[in-house]
């Protein structure tokens, strides 16, 4: 974004995910952005370069909000069972921002920007990665289920979700819940 009065950007950008949210990509447009932020079309094209690029930089902010909430909780000093603990059950608050369940939708209209989301994810899953080695190195993660693997399994509950589910916090539930089984299993070991 183009300019230096912050507290105009942060009410476009909050008037961009509330319509992200509500209403999907196609609807709402830059005529509905401009005038719920109260300025022109044309002050809004000054400040945004594109609908296409408002919505990477919210994409990319989300991420980034993630993976710094992520990174709080694994190098918070915490055993590594409560970390990891605490990243399962804050699944949910973690992706709160990330638009789940219009995710695809936003891939189908604006292909182009997938490889630099992919690229701001890599960043996240390397950090994702290093933390599950850690597990596997300190011997607390069984030395068959690497990093690697954590992380597919992860990325194909995510994107089973983010498809299958009728909204974003079922997703998030449902992602947590199957998280939880993951880690701790599903056998009730007081049975």
């Amino acid at each position: 974004m183009k300019t230096k009065n912050k507290l105009l950007e942060e009410k476009i950008i909050n008037n961009a995910i509330n319509y992200l949210s509500g209403h999907g990509i196609k609807g709402w447009n830059m005529n509905d952005l401009a005038a719920e932020s109260g300025i022109t079309k044309r002050t809004l094209y000054k400040i945004i370069i594109s609908k296409e690029q408002l919505v990477l930089e919210i994409i990319l902010k989300s991420i980034d909000e993630t993976r710094k909430k992520f990174l709080e909780i694994t190098r918070s000093g915490a055993d590594y069972i409560d970390c990891l603990d605490r990243i399962v059950s804050g699944i949910p608050e973690l992706m709160k921002n990330v638009y789940i369940t219009r995710f695809s939708e936003i891939l189908r209209e604006y292909p182009d920007i997938e490889p630099k989301i992919v690229a701001e994810n890599e960043i996240f899953f390397m950090e994702f990665k290093e933390f599950f080695q850690s597990g596997v190195d300190r011997g607390i993660i069984k030395k068959f289920v690497t990093p690697e693997f954590i992380l597919d399994v992860f990325q194909s509950l995510l994107l089973f979700f983010a498809k299958y589910s009728p909204s974003r916090e079922e997703a998030l539930e449902k992602l947590s819940l199957a998280l939880h089984c993951m880690v701790h299993g599903g056998i009730n070991k007081n049975a």
